[in-house]
């Protein structure tokens, strides 16, 4: 079995079965079972970028879970780790890139994550 097959979940209750994006920054291959804005289990939350969501597993509520997003300027995949959200996802690459246009917070919190 390999990596991929690993984190496909097989179709449980009727719910749709994962698929796996990977992070374009890190190659960390994450499962998702909606890509978009809004997804339908959780229509009262609407993100503001394209996103990879899932379903939460452990949550009777079945919340939903950012697992990567599109950054909003290379449009690159990135996971969690990989981006900050100011407003809109952005790699850390682009953040870095872009420095003098993100407040000294972020600056700084992409700082600590490089040490």
């Amino acid at each position: 079995m390999s990596d991929t097959d690993a984190l496909k979940a097989p179709e449980v209750q009727g719910e749709v079965k994962r698929e796996t994006v990977k992070c374009t920054r890190c190659s960390l291959l994450l499962p998702y079972d909606f890509h978009g804005r809004r997804a339908p289990y959780c229509p009262g939350i609407i993100f503001t970028g394209k996103s990879y969501l899932l379903r939460d597993p452990y949550s009777p509520e079945r919340r939903v879970v950012c697992m990567a997003g599109e950054c909003r300027l290379c449009e690159q995949v990135v996971c969690e780790e990989c981006s900050v959200v100011y407003k809109y996802r952005f790699c850390k690459d682009c953040v870095e890139q872009n420095a003098s246009q993100f407040p000294a917070q972020i600056l700084q919190s992409i700082a600590k994550d490089a040490v």
